[in-house]
């Protein structure tokens, strides 16, 4: 019975996930570091790819996508 339960919680965030990110667009995302403005360090791995890193504005939030090859990396806007 508690098995069930984890799975349960587990199969929730990525639906939400899936959700809020088509709700949102998909801005590119900034491989070099911003020289003016605030931003956001995002940063993620993928199994095949390793440790990945990019940048976004500071309002947005970080999207990784390791389903396509090469990963996917953007930046959703609010």
């Amino acid at each position: 019975m508690l098995v069930v339960a984890a799975g349960a919680a587990v199969a929730l965030p990525a639906a939400e996930t899936a959700r809020s990110s088509e709700a949102r667009p998909l801005a590119d995302a900034v491989f070099v570091r911003p020289l003016y403005g605030t931003y956001r360090h995002c940063g993620g791995s993928c199994l095949k790819s390793g440790a990945l890193s990019w940048f976004c504005f500071a309002k947005q939030s970080c999207h990784l996508s390791c389903a396509t090859a090469p990963p996917l990396m953007k930046c959703a806007a609010p």
